[in-house]
C-alpha cells in the first residue's frame, strides 16, 4: 500500500502548502483512489510539488459533506475524469453552531447548489456520469469498500451537539449519516481511512468490525475529532485503539495536537506523522 498525504492542517517540506482540510492519495488493491479533496486546490498544487500525478485515478471518495473535505473537487482537471463516490445525504445543508447562542455557520459542500451555466455542481457530475451515490456498505472495486451506517454505541463517544442540518425552516441535529469510511482488504488486514470520525473513531471501528467480522485491523489513517475533548474521552480513545491492535496509525487533521502526542506516546514508531507531503509504502 502506498499513501501520499496531499492536504493536511500542517505541511512537511519546502514549497508545500497547508490548509484546514484533508486529501490523501491511496494506491492499493490495484487501484489509485483520492480520498477527499481538501477545501481548495492545495492538493493539486502539492501533488505537483511532490511530482505525484493524479492521472488515471480509479475514483475519488468523499468522506462526508463538509467544505474542508469536498471544497477542492471543482479544481480537479476536467480532462482527468474520475467517478466520485459520495453519500446522498452529504448534499444537505450542514451547519455548525450553538442553539443557546443562536449562531450558526455553513460548513457544507460549497458546490452542492447549482450555479450558473457551466458552473461546477452536483448536476455537472450527474451530466458527466461521474456521480456514484454509495449505500451503507458498498464494494466500489474488488477489495475496496465504502462503509457508513456508523452509530454511537461507545459510551465515551456520544453524538456531537454542535452539528445541525437545515431542513426547510427547521434545524435538526446532524447525526452524520453521510460519513463514510474507505476500507481496503489487504493481505496484512484491513486498512481503514476516516475523514473526521465525527461520531467517534471507536464507533467507526465498531462498525468496521460489525461488517467485516474476524478481520484483522492493520492500518488506520484518520481525522479523529479529538481536539479539545475531555481527558476521559482522550484516554478512552487511546485505550480503544490499543485494543484494536493496529500495526500502523496515522492520526491527522482534526485529531488535535494533544491527542496526537498521546498516541505517539502509546504507540511509538507505529504512530506515523500525518503532515502534507508525507509518503508511505507499508
Amino acid at each position: 500500500m502506498r499513501i501520499v498525504i496531499l492536504t493536511e492542517n500542517t505541511a512537511n517540506g519546502r514549497g508545500l502548502l497547508a490548509e484546514h482540510g484533508l486529501s490523501v492519495l491511496v494506491e492499493a488493491a490495484g487501484k489509485r483512489i483520492l480520498f477527499d479533496t481538501g477545501q481548495s486546490d492545495v492538493y493539486l498544487r502539492n501533488a505537483g510539488e511532490l511530482g505525484e500525478s493524479l492521472e488515471g485515478l480509479d475514483g475519488i471518495v468523499l468522506s462526508h459533506g463538509h467544505y474542508d473535505h469536498t471544497g477542492g473537487l471543482p479544481a480537479f482537471p476536467e480532462e482527468l475524469p474520475a467517478p466520485v463516490f459520495v453519500r446522498e445525504n452529504a448534499f444537505e445543508e450542514k451547519l455548525s453552531g450553538s442553539r443557546e447562542k443562536g449562531t450558526y455557520r455553513d460548513i457544507g459542500i460549497p458546490w452542492r447548489k447549482e450555479g450558473g451555466e457551466g458552473a461546477f455542481g452536483r448536476g455537472k457530475l450527474l451530466a458527466k456520469g461521474l456521480l456514484r451515490q454509495t449505500g451503507s456498505l458498498e464494494e466500489i472495486f474488488p477489495d475496496v469498500w465504502t462503509v457508513s451506517g456508523i452509530r454511537a454505541v461507545v459510551p465515551e463517544e456520544p453524538v456531537p451537539e454542535q452539528f445541525f442540518l437545515r431542513r426547510g425552516d427547521m434545524l435538526v441535529p446532524d447525526l452524520m449519516e453521510d460519513e463514510q469510511l474507505l476500507v481496503f482488504h489487504t493481505p496484512e488486514g484491513l486498512a481503514v481511512f476516516a475523514g473526521c470520525a465525527h461520531l467517534g473513531i471507536l464507533n467507526c471501528l465498531e462498525r468496521v468490525k460489525e461488517v467485516f467480522p474476524g478481520k484483522r485491523l492493520w492500518l488506520l489513517l484518520a481525522g479523529m475529532h479529538l481536539r479539545g475533548c475531555s481527558r476521559q474521552r482522550l484516554e478512552a480513545s487511546v485505550e480503544g485503539l490499543r485494543r484494536c491492535g493496529f500495526s500502523w496509525i496515522i492520526p491527522l487533521h482534526c485529531t488535535g495536537m494533544e491527542a496526537i502526542v498521546e498516541m505517539r506516546k502509546a504507540f511509538g514508531k507505529h504512530c506515523l506523522p500525518g503532515d502534507a507531503g508525507r509518503r508511505y509504502e507499508l
